[in-house]
């Protein structure tokens, strides 16, 4: 199944390839939840843990999962609108009636009729030419909601974190059953900034690397190409994901790298690129 809201590195078109080499394991855990578009992808697995540091997006996540119906209600309910999308970066009041559902129908307009797929603030997303989409953006909203009652069933049985990711790796990665599945915001040389919380510096990614290279647990890491990587995870295992990001008509190739320190499963080389759904 596919995540009910747009992520800015979503892994949505790649999802199930990533998840066709993680390793076996008892506990999937993810430091770094976005999109939660693999958690989304894969099996259940008897234990499942996902974190973000960003606590209005771990609300929306604790929502879908809790009042999946009243949450699919009211974002049903929400027109594609400039004004919306405008007033869903205001603070909810501390006296709304219902402030935590309000804070995620707000999350979710942000992502879902922003442009980039972020939190941050960004330009509303719309279109001008018919022949840019095949679907209106009010089709887009609804492919979204449609999505909810299954994201939040499978949302059931899943623990939620909101703390520093390096906190949540030094607590699990301790355990060889785990799996962490880390897809930090990449190093700030390989892409845009379009994250709230961002890791831009070598300094942080290094420190990342740092505490990954301590875990007993299988770790499987997402990222681009860079020499800082190439040095930091010189003695682990890589796989490359051919693959393209962008938006609209605007899409450029990529290739995504994993990095474990457990053997990947056996592919065919690099994966044929796809077009994001």
């Amino acid at each position: 199944m596919k995540p009910p809201l747009a992520y800015y590195g979503a892994k949505v078109t790649i999802a199930q390839r990533i998840v066709d080499l993680l390793p076996e394991h008892e506990h999937y855990v993810e430091p770094y939840a976005g999109s939660l578009a693999i958690l989304l992808a894969k099996r259940p697995s008897r234990m499942e843990t996902v974190n973000d540091l960003d606590g209005d997006l771990m609300t929306f996540w604790r929502i879908l999962r809790d009042r999946p119906a009243d949450l699919e209600r009211v974002c049903a309910l929400t027109p594609h609108a400039r004004a919306e999308h405008l007033e869903a970066y205001t603070p909810v009041p501390d006296d709304h009636p219902d402030r935590q559902l309000e804070v995620a129908r707000r999350v979710w307009i942000r992502l879902a009729q922003g442009r980039s797929g972020t939190l941050r603030r960004t330009g509303w997303r719309f279109y001008v030419d018919p022949a840019g989409s095949s679907t209106s953006m009010p089709g887009y909203l609804d492919g979204y909601v449609n999505r909810m009652a299954a994201a939040a069933e499978r949302l059931a049985r899943v623990s939620l974190e909101c703390r520093p990711a390096l906190d949540v790796i030094d607590a699990y990665g301790a355990q060889p059953d785990v799996l962490l599945y880390v897809d930090p915001p990449y190093l700030g040389s390989t892409r845009a900034r379009n994250y709230r919380h961002e890791m831009g510096s070598v300094a942080e990614h290094s420190e990342l690397a740092k505490h990954l290279a301590e875990c007993r647990a299988a770790v499987v890491l997402s990222g681009y190409h860079s020499d800082l990587y190439d040095d930091l995870y010189r003695d682990w295992h890589r796989h490359e994901i051919a693959t393209a990001t962008g938006q609209a008509a605007q899409w450029s190739a990529r290739t995504e790298v994993l990095w474990s320190n457990r053997p990947l499963p056996v592919a065919d080389g690099l994966f044929t690129a796809e077009a994001l759904a």
